[in-house]
């Protein structure tokens, strides 16, 4: 079972990553700096959804926010 909390732990650390990710995006201020937030989160979204196909679960990455924040895409 232990690796199923290991795997837990990454998915959730990914999915903290990718709320950094949607802030900055929506933070971002310049064309270079919203791509840069815009590559970093679908790498993060990529990793998160990953794991939660191994967990057999689905996270949400906007749980958690509000304001645009919660909408950004990438």
């Amino acid at each position: 079972m232990e690796i199923f909390e290991r795997i837990t732990y990454a998915r959730d650390q990914a999915l903290e990553a990718e709320r950094t990710e949607r802030r900055r995006l929506a933070d971002a201020d310049t064309a270079e700096l919203q791509q840069a937030a815009s590559v970093r989160l679908a790498t993060r979204q990529a990793v998160r959804e990953a794991l939660d196909d191994v967990l057999g679960e689905a996270s949400d990455p906007e749980a958690e926010l509000d304001g645009p924040a919660a909408g950004a895409q990438s």
